[in-house]
């Protein structure tokens, strides 16, 4: 997922979908030192921890390292 931390549109989306945490049921579901799942992706996008490819060429040369 990807958004504009500065639009206050995306940020009101983004806070409806930590509001609605435990509508969805996903049978992974691991509780993480921060919080839930979905408010961990949200603070690796804000940090910038996340890759990003223009394509699955691009993504295989990035993530070579770890195979």
């Amino acid at each position: 997922m990807e958004y504009n931390a500065r639009n206050g549109v995306a940020n009101k989306v983004i806070e409806i979908i930590i509001a609605m945490d435990n509508v969805f049921k996903v049978k992974s579901y691991s509780k993480s030192a921060n919080g839930s799942l979905t408010r961990k992706a949200i603070q690796d996008v804000e940090k910038g921890n996340v890759t990003t490819c223009e394509s699955y060429e691009d993504y295989l040369k990035r993530t070579a390292r770890y195979a």
